[in-house]
């Protein structure tokens, strides 16, 4: 089966084949529909600055994968955990396979993220199903999971259908593979990292990518978007500083996911913040570093949650979030256990902190 897809023409390699015609900004045909690509003509559509084009490749029929969820799927708490554990035990192991250079095979996590995500979109509740797991204490691995739980929620909201959510799934789970083939003392280190350093940690999204579009069965989107996750919509991103509508939408959609749970968790060079903080943060990025409409859709969305979540304000007062304005979801209006009521959007001094988002 053939089909043709659009390619940046940083991602192009030698042997691609054209899948329509190249035509300059003033109309002339460069290359025709056909034309098998080599290193010289891919350095010359640069120089042209032709952004992508598009490939003629063939599909083998027996990589196609059925990509729809069943819609009658019951919430157990028990099945959920037991989904998340087998996840975290696949993902340690996936880790051990990409150090040796061992290759990967989508069949190795597609039965267990299946069931994970059927149930958190039964549950139809994403802050609920991670508190359930928030005992996991290993980021390293639990990490890319959380990221695929929130971002193929965030692409359900945006109206993904099944397909692609499935393909933000995979391209999710394996968004830091490359993370595994930098060297341990400058992943784990504690303490700012060097400009040396930085500049190898930089390099995972290349390694990540790399590892990812030779698995069979996983289509370049999936790979797009590992390579993609770290790049800034104001082009100060990496690895390729590319900006705007050049980022592939799952990368944009990994990026609110990465940034919300890397924040709301532990790590070896800081504290977890609440995901009022959080959602703070990731507000403040939107316009220059990720996508403001993106950005809209999760807090819209998952600020429908907090109400009649327990919180404990930063003065010790606890209590409980009983309205979200629609214009600051961030900043609620709290009823506290004496019956008074706080309202955050006129006292920024006032911050919710760590807690646990458990539904009244």
């Amino acid at each position: 089966m053939e089909r043709i897809r659009r390619v940046l023409v940083d991602m192009l390699e030698p042997g691609m084949i054209l899948g329509k015609d190249i035509d300059s900004s003033l109309g002339n045909m460069l290359l025709k529909k056909g034309y098998v690509l080599d290193q010289n003509l891919i350095d010359k559509l640069s120089e042209f600055h032709v952004e992508y084009v598009y490939i003629l490749e063939t599909i083998e029929e027996e990589q196609k994968e059925s990509f729809s969820f069943s819609k009658n799927v019951t919430f157990d708490e028990v099945t959920y955990v037991d989904h998340y554990e087998e996840a975290v035990k696949i993902m340690t192991q996936i880790s051990h396979d990409v150090r040796i250079g061992k290759t990967l095979k989508i069949s190795t996590v597609r039965d267990v993220i299946n069931g994970l995500l059927e149930q958190v979109f039964a549950k139809n509740n994403i802050l609920y199903c991670l508190n359930l797991i928030k005992n996991f204490d290993d980021y390293t691995y639990t990490h890319c999971i959380n990221v695929c739980l929130l971002a193929t929620t965030l692409g359900k909201w945006l109206g993904l259908n099944d397909r692609d959510l499935k393909q933000l799934a995979y391209s999710t789970i394996f968004h830091d593979l490359g993370k595994y083939k930098i060297p341990a003392e400058i992943l784990n280190k504690p303490s700012r990292l060097t400009d040396e350093e930085f500049a190898i940690m930089k390099q995972h999204p290349v390694y990540g990518y790399e590892i990812v579009k030779n698995i069979i069965g996983i289509s370049p989107d999936v790979a797009y978007g590992v390579l993609m996750h770290h790049e800034k919509i104001n082009g100060t991103g990496y690895p390729l500083g590319i900006k705007g509508n050049q980022i592939h939408l799952f990368a944009k959609i990994i990026c609110v996911a990465d940034i919300y749970d890397a924040l709301t968790s532990d790590r070896v060079y800081h504290k977890k913040i609440s995901p009022f903080q959080a959602a703070d943060m990731i507000s403040r990025e939107s316009f220059t570093n990720i996508d403001p409409d993106i950005t809209a859709t999760f807090l819209n969305n998952i600020s429908t949650f907090y109400v009649g979540c327990t919180v404990v304000l930063n003065t010790h007062e606890k209590g409980k979030i009983i309205y979200l304005y629609p214009n600051k979801p961030t900043r609620p209006l709290i009823e506290l256990e004496n019956g008074q009521y706080i309202d955050l959007t006129k006292d920024e001094n006032l911050d919710i902190m760590i807690e646990d988002l458990l539904s009244s």
